[in-house]
């Protein structure tokens, strides 16, 4: 596996890598839109993984490299996402979409245009279940067993997912699970994502990740003062790029 110090150095290896190394792939749809002709085109790496030593190092800089001028609304749009995520309430549509307006309206589910077919803050939050706020959940398993293996925040849906997993009327969610684990008094995180659109969310996925360990730090430093951030591992069966954004690689 692939060890980057910090998320500026990750971002530019894998950007020349998926450049220069991925194949072209034609798929039939991105997201719950259909695609057609040579908008299925789309530049692919398959089981890719690395670890990132210092995660929350250098996430401006990787989202300035891939986002460029928009890399403000960007970060904004980053820091009201996980605020979203990690409010507890089941928000549908939520407050972040709004900065990127342009992108998510276009997504709203085909059944329901106000609303989207799912959103992360509902899955983390457990549908406003008490019981199933799956963020708690991480951080009283940890708090009980400071070595457990169970702290899982799993975004896929086993009930409703798996039903929706062929043609492209119905969008499912791209993350799959983040495991939380404390090793030596500092918290890891392992992400597992199943399809990664690297021009669109990408690196607003790392930066999300990265988040999360210092949200989990921040919430577990009461039982354990002396805990501090670990390393980010990603893990992702097809990370891409759609024909429509191939123009962004000016230098290649």
């Amino acid at each position: 596996m692939r060890i980057f110090k910090d998320c500026e150095q990750m971002i530019k290896e894998i950007d020349r890598e998926l450049a220069v190394c991925g194949i072209t792939v034609p798929v039939k749809h991105y997201q719950n839109v259909q695609l057609e002709g040579e908008d299925q085109n789309t530049k692919e790496l398959i089981g890719v993984s690395f670890l990132i030593s210092k995660p929350l190092l250098g996430r401006t800089e990787m989202i300035e490299f891939l986002f460029k001028d928009e890399s403000k609304r960007i970060l904004e749009y980053c820091v009201q996402e996980h605020a979203d995520r990690t409010s507890g309430k089941a928000f549908n549509p939520g407050n972040s979409y709004k900065i990127r307006i342009d992108l998510w309206q276009g997504l709203m589910a085909k059944k329901d245009k106000e609303k989207f077919d799912y959103t992360y803050a509902e899955r983390m939050s457990g549908y406003e279940a008490p019981q199933a706020n799956q963020i708690d959940n991480c951080v009283k398993a940890l708090e009980e067993d400071i070595h457990s293996r169970r702290a899982m925040l799993l975004i896929w849906d086993l009930l409703n997912d798996t039903q929706e997993i062929t043609g492209a009327n119905t969008r499912v969610p791209c993350s799959i699970s983040y495991q939380f684990l404390i090793r030596n008094n500092r918290l890891y995180c392992i992400y597992y994502i199943r399809s990664n659109d690297y021009f669109k969310h990408f690196a607003i996925d790392i930066w999300q990740a990265a988040e999360m360990i210092k949200y989990m730090v921040n919430r577990l430093q009461p039982k354990y003062p002396d805990l501090k951030p670990g390393s980010l591992t990603y893990f992702a069966g097809s990370l891409h790029a759609y024909n429509e954004d191939l123009k962004k690689w000016v230098i290649y």
